[in-house]
Order: C-alpha cells, then sequence, then structure tokens
C-alpha cells in the first residue's frame, strides 16, 4: 500500500512539473506585437475615464519598432514611421508619412564597424534638412557632435541654416561630466549643464528657463522640472516604469502641483 501511494505521488508530482513546463513554454511563445499609449486628462482632479489614442507602435519579429503612428489629442491620426533595420539589427531608415499618404520626410543612419551610430541624415519633403554627425574616442565615449539644420521660414519667405557643436569631457569612470557648446561659428561656451557621478543631467540652463532631473536606481529619470527665471515652478513631469524600467505612465503637472494628463502605455501579445 505504502509503494501505491509513493507511485501516485510520483505521478501528481509529474503532472505538475508538466503542467508547469507547459504553462512556461506558452508564455514563453508569447510575442509582443504592439503597444499603445492612451491619454488621459484630468477635470477638477479627477481623471477622464475614456482616453484617446496617442501613439501605436507595430513591433518586428525580433521585437524591435517596425511602425510608430501618432495621433492628435482627439484621437484622429497624424503620422506614420516605418523603420528599417540592417541585418545586424541597427536602424538604418525611417520614412514618415502623413496623414495623406504622402512623404513628410526621409532619415538614414550610418554606423561604424563596433555599431556606433556616426551620422544621421532626415530630410524634409519641402527641401529642409537636419544633419548629425558623431565622434568618439578610443574608448568609445562620444566626445563631439556636430549638428545641421535647414528650414524655410513662410512669413519671411528665406531659408536659414544653422550649425551646433557640442563637444563633451567625461570622467575616468567614463560619465559625461561637462559640455561646450559653439552655435554659428561662435566661441565655444561652457553648456551649463550640471551632471552627477554617473553621467546623469541633473540640472540644465535653457537660457529663459532651467531644468532639474531626478533618476531611481535603476538610472530611469523619474522627475523633470521646468523652471522660469525666479526659479518658480512652471511644468512638472513624473515617470512610472515597470520591471523592465520601461516607462508605462508619464504624467504632466501644472505650476500648482495639480496633475494635467497622463499617458499610459499597454502591451498587446500575440
Amino acid at each position: 500500500m505504502e509503494k501505491f501511494t509513493h507511485i501516485v505521488l510520483l505521478l501528481i508530482s509529474l503532472i505538475i512539473i508538466s503542467a508547469s513546463t507547459n504553462t512556461k513554454e506558452q508564455i514563453s511563445k508569447k510575442i509582443l506585437a504592439e503597444s499603445r499609449t492612451i491619454k488621459y486628462n484630468y477635470t477638477d482632479g479627477k481623471l477622464d475615464s475614456t482616453g484617446t489614442l496617442y501613439e501605436r507602435i507595430i513591433f518586428d519579429k525580433q521585437g524591435r519598432d517596425s511602425i510608430i503612428e501618432n495621433y492628435s489629442d482627439n484621437g484622429s491620426f497624424i503620422l506614420r514611421t516605418i523603420l528599417f533595420y540592417d541585418s545586424s539589427g541597427n536602424k538604418v531608415k525611417s520614412v514618415d508619412y502623413k496623414s495623406d499618404g504622402s512623404i513628410e520626410s526621409t532619415s538614414e543612419y550610418k554606423y561604424s564597424s563596433d555599431g556606433k551610430i556616426t551620422s544621421s541624415y532626415r530630410e524634409h519633403s519641402g527641401g529642409g534638412f537636419n544633419q548629425a554627425q558623431f565622434f568618439y574616442d578610443s574608448l568609445g565615449n562620444r566626445i563631439k557632435e556636430i549638428w545641421t539644420s535647414k528650414w524655410y521660414i513662410d512669413d519671411q519667405d528665406e531659408w536659414y541654416t544653422s550649425e551646433v557643436i557640442l563637444i563633451r569631457k567625461y570622467n575616468d569612470n567614463g560619465f559625461c561630466i561637462g559640455v561646450k557648446e559653439s552655435a554659428d561659428g561662435k566661441p565655444f561656451k561652457d553648456k551649463k549643464t550640471v551632471f552627477d557621478s554617473i553621467g546623469h543631467i541633473i540640472y540644465e540652463d535653457w537660457g529663459n528657463n532651467f531644468r532639474k532631473f531626478r533618476y531611481d536606481k535603476n538610472g530611469n529619470q523619474i522627475e523633470e522640472l521646468s523652471l522660469d527665471i525666479n526659479n518658480k515652478l512652471v511644468n512638472r513631469w513624473v515617470s512610472v516604469y515597470d520591471t523592465n524600467n520601461v516607462r508605462i505612465e508619464y504624467i504632466t503637472f501644472d505650476s500648482l502641483y495639480e496633475p494635467i494628463e497622463v499617458l499610459k502605455k499597454e502591451f498587446i501579445y500575440k
């Protein structure tokens, strides 16, 4: 009888293990198909229960962004971006389409042999462009950036170009601790940016306003404050992350620390 009991218990254990394994296999087979970001507004301190579609991302079989769609506040479609990758998984091209299907802009990206991006070029259908070049030291730190733009101003009927050069300095641990900036050929100036010991920006001077930032233990930015010239709050943004360090909520507050809107990201698997 005792031997029979042991056999029964063994069979039950095998069934439980088998069921558990099957469950794990079913979970592992789930593939992330898309994410949807829904915008909700606050009215009198209460969150709107309906919300509107803000952004939709469709992923390819490798889990990369394949198509990105953006929507207006009322949920109407604005822009669709299609992304292309090389055999190494680097994003090499993206095309932006307007709601009528016409192309708004095309971007191309180039990389070094070790996979670091070296340049990007975005050409707009109207003729303007945005170009960036990136340079690295022997340790792989990005030490220089050159940003060039050309755009057209309708009411002045003129084309304008601009070039901004950034020079980055790093400490012995490889964390950025300072930035110098030159705009349109002017002498380099120290960009009024304060970094913490591991390279996170914690304070930034934008000229007529200031930004302050906070991070969690995983390095995720959890708070951003916009302050006016008198150091008074203009806006506050708070980010919430899941256990995979993916931002799932982005909350906007006004100058009175009252919430205005929240973006919530939902994931769809197949």
